[in-house]
């Protein structure tokens, strides 16, 4: 598989990111190998697309975790799908049509990190899946963040991706979009309050910033949660 490193996408967060453009054409199973990537016997069971789309995310893992020096840059996979990162290091995944990125950084404490990537929905499509992403409290937010830009929904639907990503480890279970509410918003950052106890660390009132970026197409978000 063809895999070519891309700077479409500018780094806000303290942590090494890598970002690659692949062809999933050109994926083979024997791309696995050719990687040196772990192939498991769950994504030999799917169908290529998603095969290629692993692959893709995993590489962008280990390539960030070289950065960082560590000795074994694989990332395994859970039972529960979530990303097994070496010990003392913590990361996230994501990938798209023809694009995946992963990001990476050393443990020094309870952190989590969440990066998101989407193709930017149909007109038609951010009409109908509002109800299903926003809060009844945050249409005022959400309306106003329309005059800022022209698919807010894809935005607000990523940014909600990564917080999950970023706050999964601190919960370690599912949440859903209804427990983050969009409070403020910039050019660059959005911010969320939570709205529920979730555990120890992910109270009621905690303010959750996520970075987000629109180009082409294309969607990308970021948030770093850190316990203290």
């Amino acid at each position: 598989m063809q895999v070519i490193k891309s700077s479409v996408f500018k780094n806000h967060l303290p942590l090494e990111l890598v970002v690659l453009e692949f062809d999933a054409d050109s994926y083979e199973p024997q791309s696995f190998d050719l990687f040196n990537q772990p192939f498991p016997e769950r994504i030999k069971k799917a169908v290529l697309k998603r095969q290629a789309e692993y692959l893709a995310g995993r590489i962008c893992a280990t390539q960030a975790l070289t950065a960082l020096n560590i000795d074994n840059p694989i990332v395994h996979t859970a039972d529960d799908r979530v990303p097994i990162w070496p010990t003392e290091t913590f990361g996230s995944i994501t990938h798209t049509k023809g694009i995946a990125a992963a990001i990476a950084g050393i443990q020094d404490c309870a952190t989590g990190v969440g990066i998101d990537i989407e193709k930017l929905m149909k007109d038609s499509q951010e009409t109908k899946l509002q109800t299903h992403i926003l809060r009844d409290d945050e249409k005022t937010q959400f309306n106003d963040f329309g005059k800022q830009v022209t698919h807010p929904l894809s935005v607000i639907f990523s940014a909600k991706e990564s917080i999950f990503k970023a706050l999964y480890p601190s919960v370690k279970k599912y949440f859903g979009f209804d427990k983050a509410k969009l409070i403020e918003f910039n050019e660059t950052v959005l911010t969320f309050e939570i709205m529920h106890n979730l555990s120890k660390h992910v109270q009621s009132g905690l303010k959750v910033n996520v970075h987000y970026q629109l180009v082409d197409d294309l969607v990308f978000t970021q948030c770093l949660f850190t316990t203290t």
